[in-house]
């Protein structure tokens, strides 16, 4: 088995150093294909039907298009002259495939007495320290292929990117949270997390709009998501729940946090205003967030869709912090009426 490293540039969009590298159909085989199924968020092989020419050609002797893998850096980044073939095989254990699913799976199909193991797969590797610039870059690579429905890219966004279980802020199913004792009940729905993160990566609480049909909604969240500026940031979804976790230790803001769209407009506004939030401590959050209840209890409920107005004013409120925060109740109402 083979690796060679051709080349090292830096990709300043998601911070990450992007490698040309090669291998041989044997490394390909051995080290490569099980890295298929390592996140739940990659793309599902497709039937053999759909790559039968590809199968063909391989066994003719195609060069095959460039893969894309991603390793991704738990602590910190390495520094250049750090990188080489040695650090790469190391650290492929940390990996997975970012696009070339399909490929690397019509390779694995076939016969190996058919194949020439010598023969060489050129591929990418990206270096990366974030899993949401990592996911950017995914979704620049696979966008306009046939979208997955919005039940599922909701599930398979973050499903795998957070180890739910050693997050701050607990996690559980729907299903098993009915089954839990009242007192026991202590833990936000997992899939008001992934929605949290969803609005998070996309800048957008309109992230499962019943209106629009499942393949536009899909488009929708893609293009938002692209367009987030998402690769700019420094922070991570992860800071924001490690920050809402410490709030959760006051009885009023665990509660409030625990409304699945308070939780999910938080989320989104942490996109842009992170870095000032999280400078709030218990008393001075919670007072900001008395302050938008007592103006938000204030609009007839009759006039307005409430779930959905809460998530966007919640949003709104919180981008807006800086400035909202030397509002007087009249003029926070003034402000917050008009938005609606």
């Amino acid at each position: 088995m083979d690796l060679k490293l051709y080349d090292i540039q830096y990709d300043k969009v998601i911070r990450s150093f992007y490698l040309t590298t090669g291998v041989d159909y044997e490394y390909a085989i051995e080290k490569l294909v099980p890295l298929i199924n390592k996140l739940e968020f990659q793309r599902n092989p497709l039937r053999a039907s759909f790559y039968k020419r590809l199968e063909e050609d391989i066994q003719t002797g195609c060069i095959m298009p460039n893969i894309t893998v991603a390793i991704k850096v738990d602590d910190k980044m390495p520094e250049e002259e750090e990188i080489s073939d040695v650090y790469i095989n190391k650290n492929m254990k940390n990996a997975f495939i970012l696009d070339g699913i399909q490929r690397l799976t019509t390779l694995n199909r076939i016969d190996r007495s058919k194949l020439d193991l010598s023969r060489m797969l050129y591929c990418n590797i990206l270096i990366c320290d974030s899993m949401d610039r990592l996911l950017y870059r995914m979704i620049t690579l696979n966008n306009g292929q046939k979208p997955m429905s919005a039940r599922h890219q909701i599930e398979i966004l973050a499903g795998n990117i957070f180890d739910f279980d050693s997050l701050p802020i607990l996690s559980v199913t729907e299903k098993a949270k009915k089954t839990r004792r009242k007192s026991e009940d202590e833990s936000m729905n997992k899939e008001n997390l992934i929605k949290g993160y969803l609005a998070y990566i996309s800048n957008s609480v309109n992230i499962d709009n019943q209106k629009i049909i499942e393949e536009k909604m899909n488009e929708l969240i893609a293009d938002k998501i692209l367009n987030s500026n998402i690769a700019s940031k420094n922070g991570e979804f992860k800071d924001v729940i490690d920050y809402i976790s410490t709030m959760l230790e006051d009885e009023y803001l665990n509660s409030w946090f625990k409304i699945a769209n308070n939780f999910i407009g938080f989320s989104a506004a942490m996109n842009t205003v992170f870095s000032e939030v999280c400078e709030l401590n218990k008393d001075e959050l919670k007072n900001l967030i008395e302050m938008f209840e007592d103006v938000f209890s204030a609009i007839d409920v009759s006039k307005i869709k409430l779930g959905l107005s809460r998530r966007r004013m919640v949003k709104y409120y919180f981008e807006n912090i800086v400035k909202f925060s030397q509002y007087s109740y009249s003029d926070l109402l003034d402000a917050i009426s008009q938005e609606l």
